[in-house]
């Protein structure tokens, strides 16, 4: 029994299975790119830490800019690199691979990622910054941990940072405001 809407394939040559397998791969084919995959999407910013290829999503970030000099703050937490002084502002800038847990990078960072976030100013410190990637959006898989690894479009494996919950770590103690 035919249904409406059924698709009738004369193809006296070949049988049930091989006309089905050429349908599917015609409709692979022509169906659009963001069909393949219904998953939400997102841009990030990747860079890297020591190995491993982290990603902050662009949507965080207010802007990424060279480092300017960086005042040290005796007794600060171990996170905080410094102060920085920043078109007017006093921005506090990390270490994310202390905040991350991780052992420190033998480079020093040289770009800094500026997040978007009113008070207290933070900017991150980090060695490279590599490319900017579109990933199946981490926060729509649930649960809420730090980093969430994703592949990108390329197949590349990322570590998204989750930065909310990065600017609550890092702010575990009290910073300057600026």
């Amino acid at each position: 029994m035919s249904m409406p809407g059924d698709l009738r394939v004369a193809a006296p040559f070949l049988d049930a299975e091989a006309v089905a397998a050429v349908l599917a791969e015609r409709q692979r084919a022509l169906a659009p790119p963001e069909a393949a995959d219904q998953r939400s999407r997102i841009r990030v910013l990747t860079w890297t830490l020591g190995e491993e290829t982290y990603a902050t999503p662009l949507a965080d970030l207010f802007e990424v800019a060279a480092i300017p000099r960086v005042t040290a703050v005796p007794g600060a937490p171990a996170a905080l690199v410094g102060l920085i002084a920043w078109r007017g502002a006093v921005l506090n800038l990390f270490d994310p691979a202390v905040a991350l847990r991780l052992a420190t990078p033998e480079e020093p960072g040289r770009a800094m990622l500026v997040l978007r976030h009113a008070a207290p100013r933070i900017a991150l410190q980090v060695p490279a910054i590599t490319a900017a990637a579109a990933v199946v959006d981490p926060g729509a898989t649930g649960g809420d941990t730090l980093t969430r690894f994703v592949e990108a479009d390329g197949g590349q494996r990322l570590a998204v940072v989750n930065t909310a919950l990065l600017i609550q770590r890092l702010l575990a103690r009290p910073l300057q405001e600026g």
